[in-house]
């Protein structure tokens, strides 16, 4: 398949020598997918080189030919997010082109902006429909040539298909009995599992159960994804379908929401000044900060021998933003009336001068652990050349230095995990999901720390900026005056400050001002497949110029929840407000109902993750535990059921065992998350 050309690449140079100076220039002319490789053409400069004679005249010793100057190579197309670049010498001086991945954005699908509703296998045939209702289906030619698909059985060429949004490719016969016999151990092991049932879910809503059918029975002709044998259990709205894995197979206080103590009070990788157990803030081996404390995460983070930053200032200049007024996308984002400065940064600051250090020491940062967090289900397909195997994250609560009480904030540290293929997605589950096995103790906490090592080190990503695999840091924050407030940073790699932790939107959550007004009701309304594909992205602005997503997203009542007169379709209304960050955190997933069990003094009930005092595990929400009734919509009534630590637990069983065929074309079922 004959791709569209890539934008054409220059780079001049100046080449002194005994000629004086030569201007060098290369492009790379084209890229075409072949077979399993990348055919790429590079047209050469034609060079001449001179030689000065002492009596100033010049005699040619070289010249390129015309015939020279069109190169072709091929390319080994086995990681098609990789980068690559023309490079040549001339004169004992190196020049290249600008670097370029394999396969750029925009030529194969992606699976965080449009994802296939079905994945058919009819003999050796594989059809993707996308859903012909989805914006970017319905309203422009989506990929009419086609596009490749990079699996780890080697990249396969997609056609359109007869049908909207349909796109088809012959498999090899090889790749189809493999898959059949992977596919059929898969589907005997769930079925020997329990009550050989796997859970249906509807975006993030559990919905019923789905026998595993006999692999016998399945022919040549059946869905991949959703998995549908039995038409009559259907994912309604916010996509989903039946996940084939079962939860009951793994430990989600292990494997995903890790909040025992022996985790975050380990006195080998913790430190907090008011844990008797607390040896010392330094490894004694490395002379470096605990590798579980916000210290060491904010160090590796800053990277200093890339940045050039001291880790404290890049620390202080991150949790003053709390106590600057500022403006993100036209959202005024408020101060917090001097509360965080003098609960605090002030009492940090003291306390290290009490113990005679700089006042920015990261030693006495006043940020407890709370949890560790494996989110492989918000991974993205790997055959899409943009696959990742989802995110890690480091949860902290504020505590206050005089006292060791819980403070009500917390900062949560998301990690992009830099594994795409599907073989390193399938490894990551399956190291995640063996930590169910071992017992809570010394053993268990070293196999995590090999975990967290993967994101938290410096130059865990050198793609992106500080080489940090950090996706943002997010804080939910009720010190101060105003309505709790959730907010977010990213290391941009640009504007004034690249390197710094810089103050950007709240994703998928638009401005308090658009409550209740004419703008949400038509912006619902005009994604309405969008939002209940799980597809949908929040703009910064709608309709035309007016500012639409937040700078931070308030939660202006413990039972808040996005709508507004004139939207046509509830569900979509609901997954919209859940996708929020102030929906998720209120009333529309029930956060705002106390956890089932005690509740720490002074603890505001609308987070997920509990804040904690020493000595005190965190407790979970609702809607990560799915105790309690099922929960009302708060506009329908419609009883909605949330366990989302068993689907998170049904997705990790799903990739650790399943086929790479399935797993590679199969996004996760919810893109992005709270």
């Amino acid at each position: 398949m004959k791709r569209n050309p890539h934008p054409i690449h220059r780079l001049g140079c100046s080449l002194l020598g005994l000629a004086g100076s030569l201007t060098f220039g290369q492009e790379i002319e084209s890229t075409q997918v072949h077979g399993d490789s990348v055919r790429v053409r590079i047209r050469a400069p034609q060079v001449e080189i001179e030689r000065i004679n002492p009596d100033g005249t010049t005699v040619t010793e070289a010249v390129t030919t015309e015939n020279q100057r069109i190169i072709e190579l091929e390319i080994p197309m086995d990681v098609p997010t990789k980068l690559f670049r023309a490079r040549v010498q001339i004169g004992g001086q190196e020049f290249g082109s600008a670097v370029r991945p394999i396969v750029e954005e925009g030529s194969v699908p992606n699976p965080d902006d449009i994802r296939p509703s079905s994945l058919n296998l009819q003999g050796n045939l594989l059809t993707l429909q996308f859903p012909p209702e989805h914006t970017a289906v319905r309203n422009k030619e989506f990929f009419p040539e086609g596009f490749p698909l990079f699996l780890n059985e080697g990249s396969v060429t997609f056609q359109p298909g007869r049908a909207p949004g349909s796109f088809t490719a012959s498999l090899r016969a090889g790749v189809i009995d493999t898959f059949s016999a992977e596919l059929k151990g898969s589907l005997n092991r769930l079925r020997n599992l329990g009550d050989g049932t796997v859970p249906v879910y509807m975006g993030r809503q559990l919905t019923g159960h789905l026998p595993v059918p006999d692999p016998e029975s399945l022919g040549d002709n059946f869905d991949l994804f959703p998995f549908l044998n039995n038409r009559e259990i259907q994912p309604l709205s916010c996509s989903g379908g039946p996940i084939l894995g079962s939860a009951a197979a793994v430990d989600p206080k292990k494997s995903l929401m890790i909040t025992d103590l022996s985790v975050v009070e380990d006195p080998d990788r913790t430190f907090d000044l008011f844990n008797p157990g607390a040896i010392s803030y330094l490894d004694p081996v490395t002379s470096r900060p605990r590798k579980w404390t916000f210290g060491f995460l904010m160090e590796e983070m800053c990277n200093s021998s890339l940045t050039g930053l001291d880790p404290k200032v890049f620390t202080r200049r991150w949790i003053q933003h709390f106590e600057a007024l500022q403006v993100i996308n036209f959202d005024p984002v408020p101060d917090r009336g001097g509360a965080v400065q003098a609960q605090i940064i002030n009492k940090w600051q003291a306390r290290n001068l009490a113990e005679g250090l700089d006042p920015l020491d990261l030693k006495n940062a006043p940020f407890r652990l709370t949890a560790i967090v494996n989110r492989v289900d918000l991974r993205s397909a790997s055959g899409y050349a943009a696959g990742d195997a989802g995110e890690c994250r480091f949860v902290f609560c504020a505590y206050n230095l005089d006292t060791g009480a819980h403070l009500p904030m917390t900062v949560i540290f998301e990690y992009g995990v830099p594994l795409g293929t599907c073989p390193q997605i399938k490894d990551w589950a399956n190291r995640w999901h063996q930590l169910g096995t071992l017992p809570f103790g010394a053993v268990y906490n070293t196999e995590l720390e090999t975990l967290t090592d993967v994101v938290a080190l410096a130059n865990s990503n050198p793609s992106k900026p500080n080489g940090s695999a950090i996706n943002q840091i997010r804080s939910n924050n009720f010190i101060g005056p105003g309505p709790w407030t959730l907010r977010e940073w990213q290391i941009t790699g640009a504007g004034v400050a690249p390197n710094d932790l810089t103050a950007v939107t709240t994703k998928q959550t638009p401005a308090d001002s658009k409550m209740g007004t004419v703008d949400l009701a038509n912006y619902i309304n005009t994604y309405e497949a969008d939002i209940l594909a799980g597809s949908h992205t929040v703009p910064l602005s709608f309709p035309g110029a007016t500012p639409f997503l937040s700078g931070k997203s308030a939660v202006l009542a413990p039972d808040f929840f996005w709508n507004t007169s004139g939207i046509l379709n509830n569900d979509a209304r609901h997954c919209f407000s859940l996708n929020t960050c102030n929906g998720c955190h209120g009333g529309e997933a029930g956060t705002h109902l106390p956890p089932i069990g005690p509740l720490s003094s002074g603890t505001p009930s609308f987070v997920h993750i509990a804040e904690r005092n020493v000595g005190i595990e965190s407790h979970l929400s609702r809607f990560l535990t799915g105790t309690g009734t099922a929960l009302s919509d708060p506009v329908s009534g419609v009883p909605r059921v949330f366990d989302d630590l068993t689907r998170r637990a049904a997705d990790l069983d799903f990739v650790a065992n399943m086929p790479c065929l399935m797993i590679s074309l199969s996004p996760a079922l919810a893109t992005r998350s709270h």
